[in-house]
């Protein structure tokens, strides 16, 4: 039998999405409307900008910041804790 413990293992992953997706807002809906008479609205094309990097670059700054906000946090708390404990000694 052959160990497998130390082999990576592969997930699945979903397919990227298109590079070009149909968007419909209620500003370009009113835009389309007013364009065509009272006619039904029309999807406009938009261009997929934000990639998996560029999401990815994001989600790292702001568990960034969360790591910065909870570390001040700590140190306040620790502060706070020592104050208290010099007041109530006098």
């Amino acid at each position: 039998m052959a160990d497998t413990s130390n082999t990576p293992q592969v997930l699945p992953t979903a397919p990227p999405p298109p590079q070009e997706v149909k968007v419909r807002t209620l500003k370009s809906d009113l835009a389309s409307i007013a364009s065509s008479g009272g006619g039904l609205p029309r999807y406009q094309n938009v261009k997929i900008a934000e990639t998996a990097a560029s999401r990815s670059k994001n989600m790292t700054g702001i568990i960034t910041t969360a790591v910065i906000i909870v570390l001040f946090a700590v140190i306040v708390a620790i502060a706070v804790y020592f104050v208290n404990q010099i007041v109530l000694k006098k």
